[in-house]
């Protein structure tokens, strides 16, 4: 009991000093869901997406689709492997892997979809990269408010 405390409180007392030094703790990058920002200009702040949010999407052919988000913000998902059927699905789901609900890269969810050529079976195809897409490149696929259609 005695040998507790007093770890205790050299481990306090370690912190404290720390502290007092102008020392900053911050959560190891593995628990961050956000990408790593790193010492160049500024992270895009629409880098992940919410699933729930989620709008519509279009099949790129068998391995990428594009899903547009709340606020029309599009996002480019490339899969793994080949998703047979995935071009000629009418609906997807997104299954988050890790229990958050930001989509931001590699191995954080899956997009299920009903194969609809024959087989009519359930598959699942891990997101791979996430890619926001900007200017031009997200207009072509963002949906057209009434005042700019023609």
């Amino acid at each position: 009991m005695k040998i507790t405390t007093l770890i205790t409180c050299a481990v306090m007392a370690i912190a404290g000093a720390a502290v007092a030094a102008g020392a900053t703790f911050a959560p190891s990058e593995a628990m961050s869901p956000r990408p790593h920002s790193g010492d160049g200009p500024p992270r895009d702040r629409y880098a992940c997406f919410d699933p729930d949010f989620v709008q519509g999407f279009q099949s790129i052919g068998d391995n990428k689709i594009v899903v547009t988000s709340s606020h029309n913000q599009v996002y480019e998902l490339s899969l793994g492997g080949i998703c047979i059927g995935l071009d000629t699905t009418f609906a997807i789901g997104i299954r988050s892997r890790n229990g958050m609900s930001n989509i931001c890269g590699p191995f954080d969810a899956d997009i299920v979809f009903r194969d609809m050529g024959g087989m009519d079976r359930v598959q699942a195809c891990p997101i791979m990269q996430v890619r926001h897409l900007t200017g031009d490149e997200a207009g072509k696929y963002a949906p057209q408010r009434k005042t700019d259609r023609k």
